[in-house]
């Protein structure tokens, strides 16, 4: 089974799924504070694991550091997939490294780790999801470690893209297959990296990411690699608008109505693309 068909199926936790949910139903002290959804406690954990978890896969809502280092050290060798909803106050994800049978993990919501952990412990681990994470997303240099990933998504912030370093973490990555950076704004565009990786099949980036030629220069140099912004245009990306023109400062069209400037746009691309394979050409 494919990671995408994991995704929508074994690993789909409905918000009704309660024996897949994994949170603190008691009655709980201070139930206002800004903190209180992360204040569950070892003993909450082995309460509401007492009610007949899923062992294999599970979201974990609102742990701490304290609870979640419990947690692994307890129940967390047979799951193959964890979720973190709103476990803004763990600082150290480290004790995930003991997970040898876990295959995908997802983050939402993190506001004390600085990063992630060493991957290489984790033989079986696939897929990776990090979402509004800002401090993880920002250099997370240790994923050269993940010689298993196949599958990386990060996510930033609709209202403020979050700023990455550089794509230098994908260094050394062999087995990545799939990359997918949203509401994410790269300061260092280059993009040598991609001749290192030599499984990626598809990378997937706003379509305002990198300029025009940039992108063009991809679809030259890199055409076993598909995207949703490898391309003139996608809809994608499109908002209010039919279509969104690739490429940095492009604008959105209306379709019939933006059909001609959507025309010369593409024609314009095909051209430039055509220009770069006839100079990497040359220069081999």
């Amino acid at each position: 089974m494919s990671i995408e068909q994991k995704l929508s199926h074994d690993w789909f936790i409905h918000a009704d799924d309660k024996d897949k949910r994994l949170y603190v139903s008691r009655e709980m002290p201070n139930p206002s504070g800004a903190l209180s959804p992360c204040n569950m406690s070892p003993d909450d954990v082995d309460y509401e694991m007492s009610k007949g978890k899923n062992k294999k896969v599970i979201e974990l809502c609102g742990m701490e550091q304290k609870s979640f280092e419990y947690f692994v050290e307890k129940y967390g060798e047979t799951y193959e997939f964890l979720s973190f909803f709103k476990c803004q106050l763990i600082s150290d994800f480290s004790p995930l490294e003991k997970l040898k049978k876990i295959e995908g993990i997802s983050i939402y919501w993190n506001i004390r780790a600085n990063t992630l952990w060493d991957m290489s412990q984790n033989p079986k681990l696939e897929y990776l999801n990090i979402k509004d994470t800002k401090k993880i997303v920002y250099n997370p240099v240790i994923l050269q470690k993940a010689k298993y990933l196949k599958f990386i998504e990060f996510h930033g912030d609709i209202f403020s893209p979050y700023p990455m370093q550089s794509l230098e973490w994908m260094r050394g990555m062999s087995s990545l297959e799939n990359v997918n950076l949203h509401l994410i704004k790269l300061e260092d565009r280059n993009t040598d990296i991609l001749e290192a990786m030599p499984s990626l099949k598809r990378f997937d980036f706003p379509a305002g990411m990198f300029t025009t030629e940039e992108i063009a220069y991809m679809c030259a140099k890199y055409p076993h690699i598909s995207g949703q912004s490898l391309r003139a245009y996608n809809t994608e990306d499109a908002m209010l608008n039919d279509i969104r023109v690739c490429g940095y400062r492009k604008p959105g069209l209306d379709l019939p109505k933006g059909q001609a400037r959507l025309d010369k746009y593409i024609k314009e691309f095909d051209a430039l693309v055509e220009k770069y394979k006839a100079e990497l050409k040359n220069n081999t």
